[in-house]
């Protein structure tokens, strides 16, 4: 589809919705709705700041040092208010923010706050191009994914390679697998018969190794599986990853059975094989015996007892919703229905009112309030709003939900010159050696990967077809062909865009699915 945008024009609309109060994202109010970014680096839209007001003071100083010492203030009577004034003139880099206290006469009483931040730029008048088009660099980095020794083990065994260590994260890498050789039958029919044996034998496996009968956790697929490599020392694969599962063992995160019945819906459209849409009803009824009464799920359960772990909630819009969405089109059954709805209804009543975007992750541990912001879930609601809501209102939300994954995850051009170390502390990720534009994952891995970028680039997609204006468009295309310009020539698209050799060696095959699911659908809308 030939669109042809005029990108100075875009900019300069971006600019102008950085810094208007009337389009930033969800602020905090004193004793009312909770300020989120208590933890927050970088701020792109004009942010806001809880600091503590002092009793009788009713008017305060705002004063930012830039980077190259320049001096930006203004006055208002709030201790925590946006800081609109001198967002605009505020360069792109490292901001020091006071917020003083005056006396009736306009002398400096005493300091209420301080913050130390990092401006983001905006949405740029002009961004790398894309150097193929999108749907040849999918169909080189499925290749590439067809001749990995990950994938031709099922091909040869059915079973996962010992040799690849996350293997022992099933239903995550499993499911992932399975979408993926879906969509590469679908794009190259001539590779149809090999892509879809792959993703029989690998969903087979999952199967066989599901639980059953009076098991606590029977019919669910397990999250974390090391049985499969029965002496990790001999074939070597004591990794990182590894000892992430290890460490997990014994635990099911709730979401990854989700992602599974997700997946074996599709391979059940796929194949015609009934028996995968029998998989997907027997989670979808352990969803349904474990709802609560807010609608949601305990996230961890003791594979041994079946008793929740923890008091952390699932996300549910993420991968829950649209389970059980995939599920009640599929079967007409309203049981799927409502759990949805009421799924729905727990992130309208807790997520979006306290802006918790929790960071859920297989290999990461839980958080606390704001500690481990990400992504995923306000994208997903977003997306969720523009596709199956689409009245002005939810459009509304959904552009304020995509503001703040913009906000916190994206990066334009240069980005937040706070070095992020390896988990060993051996290695900066210097920053300036990153890949931009692209998107970061969560604040606890607060680096560019491929997934997130793509995560963000389907979640403009969406409002551009919603009808929300071409600047949505202009950044997922902007985004999308950042993926072309990190693709090695072999077709493999790295997870990690930091240009370091660790980085580089922490590769995701279901993050690399993620970029080829991205440029295939983003194929009918590129320059």
């Amino acid at each position: 589809m030939k669109i042809n945008l005029d990108k100075k024009a875009l900019a300069k609309q971006a600019f102008e919705e950085c810094c208007s109060p009337e389009t930033t994202t969800r602020y905090g109010v004193k004793r009312g709705r909770p300020f989120w970014n208590v933890e927050s680096q970088q701020f792109m839209y004009v942010p806001a700041f809880h600091f503590t007001a002092i009793r009788d003071c009713g008017r305060y100083r705002y004063t930012a040092v830039d980077e190259k010492g320049g001096v930006h203030t203004f006055e208002s009577g709030d201790c925590c208010s946006l800081l609109t004034p001198i967002w605009a003139e505020l360069p792109e880099g490292v901001v020091r923010l006071t917020v003083t206290a005056l006396t009736p006469d306009g002398k400096e009483y005493a300091t209420v706050g301080a913050r130390t931040f990092f401006r983001l730029a905006s949405f740029p008048e002009e961004t790398p191009p894309a150097v193929c088009s999108y749907k040849e660099s999918a169909i080189k980095a499925y290749r590439y994914a067809m001749s990995a020794g990950f994938i031709r083990h099922w091909l040869e065994y059915g079973e996962p390679d010992p040799y690849y260590d996350l293997n022992t994260y099933p239903s995550k890498m499993i499911s992932a697998l399975v979408f993926a050789m879906i969509s590469y039958a679908e794009i190259c029919p001539e590779d149809a018969e090999t892509a879809m044996k792959v993703a029989v034998s690998a969903a087979d496996y999952l199967i066989r190794i599901t639980p059953r009968g009076d098991d606590p956790l029977a019919d669910l697929p397990p999250t974390y599986y090391l049985d499969f490599c029965p002496d990790p020392e001999k074939y070597g694969v004591i990794t990182p990853n590894w000892h992430a599962a290890e460490a997990h063992n014994g635990t099911t995160m709730m979401i990854y059975p989700a992602r599974a019945g997700l997946m074996y819906i599709e391979l059940e459209k796929a194949t015609g094989d009934k028996k995968y849409l029998d998989e997907a009803i027997k989670i979808a009824k352990y969803f349904k015996k474990t709802v609560l009464p807010n609608g949601s799920w305990y996230l961890v359960r003791s594979c041994r007892t079946g008793e929740p772990l923890t008091d952390n909630y699932i996300a549910p819009v993420e991968v829950v919703v649209p389970f059980l969405t995939k599920l009640y089109l599929r079967t007409g059954d309203e049981d799927w229905k409502k759990l949805c709805d009421g799924a729905v209804k727990y992130v309208f009543e807790t997520q979006l009112k306290t802006y918790n975007w929790e960071g859920q992750f297989e290999d990461s541990p839980l958080s606390t309030n704001y500690m481990n912001l990400t992504h995923y879930a306000p994208v997903a609601l977003a997306k969720y709003l523009a596709e199956y809501k689409g009245d002005e209102k939810s459009l509304e939300l959904a552009k304020e939900l995509m503001r703040f994954a913009e906000d916190q995850f994206v990066v334009w051009k240069r980005p937040c010159p706070w070095r992020h170390a390896t988990p060993d502390g051996s290695e900066p990720y210097d920053p300036s050696l990153w890949h931009t534009p692209a998107a970061l994952e969560q604040y606890g891995w607060y680096v560019p990967i491929d997934a997130s970028t793509c995560d963000l680039a389907l979640g403009f997609l969406e409002l551009y077809r919603a009808g929300c204006g071409d600047l949505y468009l202009a950044k997922a295309r902007a985004l999308t062909d950042q993926l072309t310009r990190v693709q090695h020539e072999d077709g493999k698209i790295p997870t990690h865009w930091m240009n370091v050799p660790s980085a580089e060696a922490n590769f995701w095959f279901n993050c690399m699915f993620s970029s080829c699911e991205t440029l295939s659908i983003m194929s009918e809308y590129e320059e």
